[in-house]
C-alpha cells in the first residue's frame, strides 16, 4: 500500500512521521510532499510533479489552518477517492475560522466560553462595558497566534477600531480563568500535558513548562467528541479547567507530535499509522457488507435469509 504525507516545508514532525512509515511492511511507498508543490487539475487530481496523489491509498494531512481553501478542496478530491486520510475536508473547513470552530464544539456537545461576533464597531464596544476583561482572537488565524487579552476597556476600544479599519475579522470571548491541559486525540489514543504558565502571563499557549498527565475519562470523553466531529484521527485540543468544569478554546489539527512523544514516551506517530490501517480495514469491511447486500438482492429468497 501507498502512503502520501503532505506537510508544509521543512516540517520535522511530517518527516518523524515519513522516518516511522518505513517501518511498516504494509506500506510499500511512502512519499514526503510539501504542499506548495502540489496543484489540483480540475476536481479529480491532485498532482506532485508526475504522480496523481488521489492514487495513494493513505494521505496524512500535517498542514497549518491557513492553507485554506486548497487543503479542504485537496482532502475533498481525496475523500471522494476513497483515500484513507488523516483529516476528513471538515476538519479544515471548521478550523478554518474560529467561528466555526466554535461550531464544532456546539455540536460536539462540549463547554466552550461565551463568544461573540459582531458586524459593527459600536456593538463590539457595548460588549466590552459588560466585561472587566476579554479575549481577542483573529478569526482566520491559528497557531496560539492572533489572540490578545485586554484589561483595559479603552485599550479594547481602541483595538475594536483598527479591527474594523483594517477588516480584520475577529472574534470575543470571555476569560476563563484556570489550568490550561492540552490533548492529543490520536486514534483511540488520548495523551494529555498540563500548561505551567509563565508568571503575570495570561496566554494559555505561552507555557513556562509542560509536563505529561494521564487524562480522566471525562477529558478522554471531551477529546474523542471533538475528534468525531472535525473528523480527525489526530488532533490537538485545548481546554481550561475551572472548578471541576472544562472549557474547550482551540484546536489544532497539526500538533507538535514530538512534543507529546518526548513527554509521554509514545510512539505517537505509530499509532496514528496503526490507526489509518485499521481505518482502512473497518472501511474495506463496511464495503464488503454493502456488497453483498446488493448482491443478496439479486439472489433466491433461502440464499438471502442464509446471508
Amino acid at each position: 500500500m501507498k502512503l502520501c504525507i503532505i506537510a508544509d516545508k521543512e516540517d520535522k514532525v511530517a518527516l518523524y512521521i515519513y522516518e516511522e512509515a518505513k517501518k511498516f511492511k504494509e506500506i510499500s511507498n511512502n512519499i514526503l510532499v510539501s504542499i506548495e508543490k502540489l496543484y489540483i487539475e480540475g476536481n479529480e487530481k491532485i498532482v506532485y510533479r508526475d504522480k496523481d496523489i488521489t492514487d495513494y491509498d493513505f494521505c496524512i494531512l500535517h498542514i497549518p489552518c491557513n492553507t485554506f481553501p486548497f487543503s479542504y478542496l485537496a482532502a475533498g478530491i481525496l475523500h471522494n477517492k476513497k483515500v484513507i486520510l488523516s483529516h476528513e475536508p471538515k476538519a479544515f473547513l471548521y478550523l478554518s475560522n474560529r467561528a466555526l470552530m466554535i461550531k464544532a464544539f456546539e455540536r460536539a456537545k462540549v463547554n466552550y466560553p461565551k463568544t461573540y461576533l459582531t458586524m459593527a464597531p459600536e456593538v463590539s464596544k457595548n460588549i466590552v462595558n459588560k466585561f472587566d476583561k476579554l479575549v481577542f482572537k483573529l478569526a482566520d488565524v491559528h497557531g496560539g497566534k492572533g489572540i490578545m487579552i485586554v484589561k483595559d476597556k479603552s485599550t479594547a476600544n481602541g483595538l475594536i477600531d483598527a479591527m474594523y479599519t483594517s477588516s480584520k475579522s475577529f472574534c470575543m470571548q470571555e476569560v476563563i480563568e484556570g489550568e490550561v491541559v492540552k490533548l492529543l486525540v490520536v486514534g483511540e489514543e488520548v495523551i494529555g500535558i498540563k500548561e505551567i504558565p509563565k508568571p503575570g502571563e495570561d496566554r494559555s499557549n505561552v507555557a513556562q513548562s509542560r509536563i505529561y498527565f494521564r487524562p480522566s475519562d471525562e477529558l478522554i470523553e471531551i477529546g474523542k467528541k471533538i475528534a468525531k466531529e472535525i473528523g480527525a484521527l489526530c488532533c490537538e485540543v485545548d481546554i481550561i479547567e475551572k472548578q471541576n468544569k472544562y472549557y474547550a478554546i482551540d484546536i489544532s489539527i497539526n500538533p507538535s507530535l514530538l512534543m507529546y512523544r518526548e513527554l509521554s514516551g509514545k510512539n505517537v506517530a505509530n499509532i496514528l499509522l496503526n490507526s489509518m490501517l485499521e481505518k482502512k480495514e473497518e472501511m474495506e469491511a463496511t464495503w464488503e457488507r454493502k456488497l453483498w447486500r446488493k448482491l443478496s438482492r439479486l439472489l433466491p429468497l433461502p440464499i438471502q435469509e442464509r446471508i
